[in-house]
């Protein structure tokens, strides 16, 4: 008997031994993970972060960042893009759709990034690197079928650019907003950014569209290419003004904002529309006054609108005005609040 006791104890001891070396093995994976490219200090997964984001296309200094760091960067952002979480991952991820609080707490905060995340991160990275990127079309094509759409859409602008393929199909699917292609172009156009300008008379005119979900992507696409401001700008300011649903006008809003350079032009607008009841309509015109204006503009032009939303019947208005207005200008908010 004691003999017994005396090998179930080892090999309870040796397990527990392996248990540990597997532990600390997977701690120091997790805690020092690979080596990646950097660019003036900073790695690749940092250049990449927010490129997964529906609306947002690289920035100058992002898209001269990757292309810096060369075939490593490829490299890895292939790697990136095969990547695929474990089922248990994938559980936790799917369950949090369904419960605001664990997606608040996780994946809001990235405490817990689906893969999807990585892949349209790193497929929006290999288009912007351009033609030197021709090693990751392998790994774009199959992309282009990935179940997530902002993934499949990335990859095919990824796919354009890095081929230098002409935009003429895309021109032609655009043709017709009634065509089942077109929801699918507008969206690829969009990521496409100034790569798609020549897209843009056409998407201009299925602004005056009456389907609304139609005018919806034409504006979201005119804000992700970004082009032709003369054309472009007026039209969405058009659209912001004369456009009975609330969530067109937002997007158009949050279009116009795209295009700084026409601060003069499209300043006014927002302002106006920081009168709007709508809260969503409200936040748009304000994040992009925020957005816009140096710190004097702020003070001169946007704390009074603020001010005067402090005393808007909308309870989300009036907490938001505040918080922006403490931002800029903490005594007005004193002076404000009755």
């Amino acid at each position: 008997m004691n003999g017994t006791k005396t090998i179930r104890t080892g090999r309870t001891a040796i397990g527990l031994r392996l248990a540990l070396v597997v532990a600390v093995m997977l701690i120091f994976f997790f805690a020092f993970p690979r080596r990646e490219p950097s660019y003036q200090g900073k790695p690749l997964s940092r250049w990449i972060r927010g490129l997964e984001y529906e609306n947002m296309n690289p920035t100058e200094e992002q898209r001269t960042a990757l292309r810096a760091m060369g075939e490593p960067a490829v490299r890895r952002l292939v790697e990136i893009l095969g990547h695929r979480d474990s089922l248990l991952k994938r559980k936790f991820v799917a369950y949090s759709r369904t419960h605001p609080n664990i997606h608040n707490r996780f994946i809001a905060r990235r405490q817990v990034i689906p893969e999807d995340v990585y892949h349209a991160e790193a497929a929006t990275a290999l288009g912007e690197i351009g033609p030197a990127a021709r090693m990751a079309i392998p790994a774009l094509v199959a992309a282009t079928t990935n179940d997530y759409y902002i993934v499949r859409n990335r990859a095919k602008a990824a796919l354009i650019k890095i081929r230098e393929d002409s935009v003429a199909p895309l021109l032609q699917a655009l043709d017709d907003p009634r065509s089942p292609n077109w929801t699918q172009a507008a969206q690829t156009a969009k990521y496409l950014g100034t790569n798609a300008q020549a897209a843009v008379p056409l998407l201009v005119k299925v602004l005056q569209d009456t389907n609304v979900a139609v005018r919806q992507m034409a504006v979201e696409a005119l804000g992700g290419i970004a082009s032709a401001p003369d054309l472009t700008v007026p039209a969405l300011i058009e659209c912001v003004e004369k456009e009975t649903d609330p969530g067109v006008q937002r997007d158009a809003i949050d279009a116009l904002c795209q295009f700084k350079n026409e601060k003069k032009r499209i300043t006014p607008v927002l302002l106006s529309f920081m009168q709007n009841k709508n809260h969503n309509v409200w936040l748009g015109a304000a994040f992009g006054v925020e957005h816009l204006l140096s710190p004097d503009e702020k003070k001169t032009l946007y704390a009074p609108a603020l001010l005067q939303s402090l005393n808007s019947p909308d309870e989300t208005i009036r907490v938001n005005a505040a918080m922006f207005l403490k931002r800029i200008d903490p005594a007005a908010t004193k002076a404000g609040v009755k």
